[in-house]
């Protein structure tokens, strides 16, 4: 390969959008834009090269995410973002790819797209077990697909034909699966239809040791593909240090989407989130759904990806120190509570439905007898304040003082 790389098309589907050149290390350069298909092209991107870099670069698997590095030197990958190249960018979240533009002429969208073709999510697979022995008879054309966050994941396809993810944990606990399940169970019992189920699965975390994972089945396909809240941000001008949320209502406006419509899907996530005290609500964990061929945006993806909840990452000892007013999320703002500023419609969640069977915590091995009873009260608590919430309080407003801050008694 040249100093400059090799010369790729990015393609949607089988439509071309633009021409690049790409190095070893899946470094990008030389971008040549074709107009007469410019609608097609990474919304991010057509703001300006330097998002459409940001676009390329966020593409890869993380270089951070737990196992990555032996993943990376079992398969014989530099980088993540060789590995993206040599698996042609290819992702269960859209319809974006690269070809080869010297030999890749006869390659076609039903050739490579994973959403109907065989493959092994072997990065993946190593994530979750380091010490797996790579089975050269399963080998494929394609060893990853291209998906985002730190926690060990993999993808996989079910007897039927079924895409899905299986994610673990951090740690020794398994409760950020178990939260994910638990989240399930609660929108269930709304009666909430826009939401991702998870189901318990058990993973062999290392030679040794089954443990506890979770699995989900994608919701997106070749006619469905996924468009984060940050991927529509970026698309606008916006101020570095305000609140995230009107500039992404704007988007999803200006997108099509009903006001009606986006203000229900944001009230009741943002107070179920506060019920599961969920901090990583983050503009990646929040997407719009595209119709890939007509580019018709279809409204919120369902809710996904609650792990990090219910205080996963507190240490049993510390809960009972918990001030519920001073939590900080990884959302439109960094306050929990005063999230709820946000929230239209109080009454969108059913309080008499939200009351929750915790008995599922006790498949965790991390001090489950004395952990499920500390987590069920605060758990309660966050109960009393959407409780306030619906009364009509400012509940964001709340002083240090307050009963809510205080330590469980």
């Amino acid at each position: 390969m040249g100093e400059l790389g090799r010369r790729y098309f990015l393609m949607h589907k089988d439509i071309p959008v633009c021409i690049m050149n790409i190095d070893d290390e899946g470094k990008m350069s030389k971008v040549i834009q074709i107009e007469e298909t410019r609608a097609h092209f990474p919304p991010r991107g057509k703001m300006n090269l330097t998002r459409f870099h940001t676009w390329w670069a966020d593409r890869a698997i993380p270089r951070t995410r737990h196992g990555a590095k032996t993943a990376l030197q079992k398969l014989g990958y530099s980088s993540t973002s060789s590995a993206l190249v040599n698996n042609l960018a290819l992702s269960l979240s859209d319809c974006y790819w690269i070809k080869p533009a010297e030999e890749g002429d006869d390659l076609k969208w039903k050739d490579v797209n994973l959403f109907i073709n065989d493959f092994v999510d072997t990065f993946g697979d190593l994530t979750i077990n380091p010490d797996h022995i790579i089975d050269l008879r399963h080998k494929t054309a394609f060893n990853c697909a291209a998906s985002q966050g730190e926690l060990q994941k993999k993808w996989c396809i079910s007897e039927d034909g079924r895409r899905f993810m299986v994610k673990g944990n951090y740690g020794t606990s398994f409760q950020q699966s178990l939260n994910e399940v638990f989240a399930t169970k609660l929108h269930e019992q709304q009666g909430w239809k826009l939401y991702t189920p998870y189901y318990l699965t058990k993973l062999r975390v290392d030679s040794h040791t089954d443990g506890l994972g979770c699995l989900s089945y994608d919701f997106c396909s070749e006619s469905i593909e996924m468009l984060s809240a940050w991927e529509m941000l970026q698309t606008i001008k916006f101020r570095q240090n305000e609140s995230l949320y009107y500039p992404f209502r704007k988007v999803c406006l200006e997108a099509g989407i009903s006001e009606q419509m986006f203000q229900s899907f944001m009230d009741y996530e943002i107070m179920t989130d506060f019920l599961l005290s969920n901090t990583d609500r983050h503009m990646n964990n929040i997407a719009l759904l595209r119709n890939p061929d007509t580019l018709e945006f279809l409204g919120f993806a369902p809710i996904f990806d609650s792990g990090n909840s219910m205080f996963y990452n507190v240490p049993t000892e510390q809960l009972d120190w918990i001030h519920l007013n001073q939590i900080e999320t990884h959302s439109f703002i960094k306050s929990e509570v005063k999230m709820l500023q946000y929230v239209h419609d109080p009454m969108l969640v059913d309080l008499d439905r939200a009351e929750m069977d915790f008995s599922i915590y006790r498949e965790d091995v991390a001090e489950r007898h004395s952990r499920i009873p500390r987590l069920r009260d605060l758990y309660q608590r966050k109960m009393q304040t959407l409780h306030a919430l619906q009364e009509g309080q400012a509940v964001w407003k709340r002083h240090k003082g307050s009963v809510y801050a205080n330590r469980m008694e």
